[in-house]
């Protein structure tokens, strides 16, 4: 086989892995993908550091550490052969675009876990790729794996230089969440908590609540009670919390939060605090134990939070809970719907569901 496949390797240089690196994983990928098959030839060491940009003795050994692998061996007289591989070749490679601040989320974390099994078990490679936020790192890892052009791209939390750069590369993508600025490019799966908002609103109405009270952080885009909870004659304000600097992005929110339900007024609560974010209703509860209130008592507290992890608190909390691995399921299957062909799949809403705790009994 000659060297025209290593016209479409592409090297960004950005720190993140070294040009031999590069070309090395290119190669596994195109026998991966099965672009070269088990019985091919690979450029000769000459060929190869031609077009790649390597010295001599270090496209060498990019061929030996594949051979090391068992990916490829030399025949005399032959060439650099293709080996056999156990596995079945790749149908393609879906990749997972996530902000830094959220490559650690529970969240975040359940959906991929979630996409990897369902896109693999259909045949694709599943690969993350993480974008800073730090103006001297910013997109330079993502735009490398671009390079490779994935099938379709999943980026959850998106930013518009993220989608810029999705759309920039050509690769067909798909936006989890984020602004509805989203919406511009077309396959935007949205957040909508309508009909968990609507069980909270009549929960609220026969319990007689009269003021409720929304919690977020500075900076958190969430969902609104306000309008559905006004319909039915009950009042509602907001508290916005500031981070703390000079903690984890967390801790700052829970301390934050903390602070502001330790300093708020006895007469300044609501009948509901309903706290859109769960380390917020975390540091709030720790300041509800420390200032004597009892719940549901004193108040009752709904929060917004994940299936199976939550805040700490010795009563099941009434809550929004959010399914991350059922969010990924559907992403999976809305991905390969549109790999398919056929019919345009129909975008699907993620939804939270409001599940009956202690904390604001039924």
């Amino acid at each position: 086989m000659n060297s025209e496949f290593l016209m479409n390797f592409h090297y960004t240089p950005d720190g993140a892995m070294t040009r031999a690196d590069a070309l090395c994983g290119f190669i596994k990928d195109e026998i991966a993908y099965g672009r070269l098959k088990a019985g091919d030839t690979i450029p000769t060491i000459k060929e190869m550091s031609e077009a790649s940009g390597l010295t001599f003795r270090v496209a060498r050994g990019v061929v030996e550490q594949l051979a090391r692998e068992g990916y490829v061996r030399s025949r005399p007289r032959v060439g650099t052969v293709v080996l056999p591989r156990d596995t079945t070749a790749l149908r393609g490679c879906i990749l997972f675009v996530l902000p830094d601040v959220d490559a650690c989320s529970y969240h975040v974390t359940m959906i991929a876990d979630a996409l990897r099994r369902r896109l693999g078990a259909a045949g694709y490679a599943f690969s993350t790729v993480v974008f800073s936020q730090d103006r001297q790192i910013g997109l330079s890892f993502l735009k490398h794996e671009l390079v490779r052009t994935p099938d379709v791209a999943i980026a959850i939390y998106s930013t518009k230089p993220v989608r810029k750069c999705l759309r920039e590369a050509g690769v067909k993508s798909v936006f989890i969440y984020g602004d509805e600025s989203a919406k511009e490019e077309g396959r935007w799966i949205r957040f909508s908590a309508e009909e968990a908002i609507g069980n909270f609103v009549q929960h609220c109405v026969r319990a007689g609540v009269k003021r409720v009270l929304q919690v977020r952080f500075d900076g958190n885009d969430t969902p609104d009670a306000k309008e559905a909870l006004a319909a039915k004659g009950i009042k509602s304000q907001w508290m916005t919390v500031p981070r703390m600097d000079g903690l984890g992005r967390y801790e700052g929110i829970e301390r934050a939060a903390y602070n502001a339900f330790m300093d708020l007024p006895h007469s300044a609560f609501p009948d509901v605090v309903l706290f859109w974010d769960d380390f917020v209703a975390q540091g709030a509860l720790t300041a509800f134990l420390e200032r004597g209130l009892k719940i549901p008592h004193d108040v009752k507290v709904v929060t917004l939070s994940n299936r199976g992890l939550g805040p700490v608190y010795s009563e099941a909390l009434t809550r929004f809970e959010c399914d991350a691995t059922e969010t990924g399921e559907k992403v999976a299957a809305y991905v390969l719907g549109l790999l398919a062909k056929g019919r345009m799949p129909q975008l699907p809403v993620v939804a939270p569901h409001y599940v009956f705790g202690r904390t604001f009994p039924y």
